[in-house]
């Protein structure tokens, strides 16, 4: 039961509504009136509908949701539940209903009954049950308790903002006081390396410019200059450092750090000590134009969903003598940077990126090539293509397996045997109905489409390493 419900879960949290439903209805979960787990999944099942759904249609299934979380709550008292069912109360138009289950709600913490709750959890629910009632106020001052007992809690806030801002949206009210729950800037960078090592004005630029977007968490690559100024930055500040790296780090190092200065390369030693997270895009030696410019999209994407996971802002930071040709100003800053130390850069070696898509459901026999297993692929040469051609495969299947993924690579060789196995490996892990693709490829698309709805999946076994999958939706 357990493991079915898991199962569930995991395909509507990857945005396959449709599917999960099936799969509850066919597991015989649907029918089951006498198990809170089972009903309290329905009541989540049932408002991902209603989110997708509009007017009577939403108003309808949002009442389905109250009843299955309240008949939850009814067997085996808990806020959780009970919390869910009034806000789906109010969604579903009847406020009578949910001020009575809201009032219950505050009873429950008051009482302890349906323990478990973690501090933050116990002060929270107050404080949606407060703002369910009509007094900020007093919900505001919940709140604070919840942050003061879990500062760092940033996914839980998170929860917790999505469903405020939901309940302020459905009656028409400002929500700009919750802006101070708000967490600080998801940052991805980028920067010139022409840059003297004891260039103080640089560092100064660079503080100030982190400072200035608030940043909480950092996503760049390390390169001599700009890079390695930036992520000491965050680090004084005491923010996460998340490195992306095009190459595996000792070729990075010494194509991109070493040459520039001999100070560069303990103080990338050091960072990589310091970082939180290590990501290789290209698990090789041989850096490529195209490795860097994918590690920049990887970069980007992390950020974006990083911000999107805390429900916070991911904004670009560009240090340069003169913006580059990818510089977006709608979603970045540019500081102007003085070239202070000779530029030789290393020679990179000519690369090309290729996305494959692959898929149980042929769209175009004529551009299709077969592999293995009734699976198919196909190359193509940018995003906007493989965003289009998914949006292709759903419509002609919605219950189709389908992998994307996407290879720097040096030459514009055809795909090795390793490769395609992976790729079709990939393909065959999907859950029917979903898109899967490699976290470099998902976090890569996002960077292109930073509103493409993408879930992580969890891990997928692999002799080379596991290998981290994301549920990708097209972008719209």
């Amino acid at each position: 039961m357990n493991t079915q419900i898991h199962s569930i879960l995991s395909l509507a949290r990857a945005g396959a509504t449709g599917r999960a439903w099936d799969s509850f209805v066919a597991a015989g979960l649907a029918d089951l009136t006498a198990d809170p787990a089972a009903l309290t999944l329905k009541g989540r099942l049932f408002k991902d509908q209603a989110r997708k759904a509009s007017g009577e249609a939403a108003a309808r299934l949002y009442r389905k949701s109250a009843k299955a979380y309240a008949d939850a709550a009814a067997l085996r008292p808990d806020s959780y539940p009970l919390i869910n069912a009034a806000t789906m109360s109010l969604f579903a138009g009847q406020p009578d209903h949910m001020t009575l289950l809201a009032q219950q709600v505050l009873a429950v913490l008051d009482t302890g009954v349906g323990a478990g709750e973690t501090a933050y959890w116990h002060e929270a629910t107050r404080a949606e049950a407060l703002l369910l009632l009509g007094q900020q106020s007093d919900a505001q001052t919940a709140l604070d308790k919840a942050v003061v007992a879990a500062p760092d809690a940033w996914e839980d806030r998170a929860a917790t903002l999505r469903q405020f801002r939901q309940i302020a949206a459905f009656r028409n009210e400002s929500c700009d006081w919750l802006a101070g729950y708000a967490p600080p800037t998801s940052l991805y960078f980028k920067g010139l390396i022409g840059i003297a090592s004891n260039d103080l004005d640089a560092v100064a630029q660079a503080n100030m410019a982190v400072a200035n977007a608030n940043a909480g968490f950092g996503y760049g690559a390390l390169a001599a200059g700009a890079d390695i100024l930036v992520a000491e930055a965050l680090v004084v500040r005491g923010s996460e450092l998340h490195i992306v790296l095009p190459v595996m780090p000792s070729a990075f190092r010494a194509q991109s750090v070493a040459p520039f200065g001999d100070s560069w390369p303990p103080r990338f030693d050091r960072l990589l000590e310091q970082a939180a997270s290590l990501t290789i895009v290209a698990a090789g030696e041989t850096l490529t134009g195209v490795a860097i410019t994918l590690a920049a999209q990887v970069a980007r994407g992390a950020a974006i969903v990083n911000a999107r996971r805390l429900e916070g802002s991911a904004i670009g930071l560009e240090l340069n003598d003169q913006p580059s040709p990818a510089f977006d100003a709608r979603r970045e800053t540019f500081v102007s940077l003085e070239r202070s130390a000779p530029l030789d850069s290393a020679r990179l070696a000519a690369g090309q990126m290729h996305f494959t898509v692959m898929s149980d459901q042929v769209g175009d026999p004529q551009n299709w090539k077969p592999v293995a297993d009734g699976f198919s692929i196909r190359n193509a040469t940018s995003a906007t293509a493989v965003n289009t051609m998914l949006k292709e495969l759903l419509s002609h299947s919605p219950y189709a397996s389908c992998a994307v993924d996407i290879l720097a690579a040096d030459t514009n060789a055809d795909l090795t045997n390793t490769q395609t196995a992976k790729l079709v490996r990939l393909a065959q892990s999907a859950p029917r109905g979903i898109i899967v693709a490699s976290a470099n490829t998902a976090l890569a698309m996002l960077s292109h489409f930073p509103l493409m709805p993408v879930e992580p999946l969890g891990e997928l076994p692999d002799s080379g390493g596991a290998i981290e999958i994301y549920a990708v939706q097209p972008a719209a």
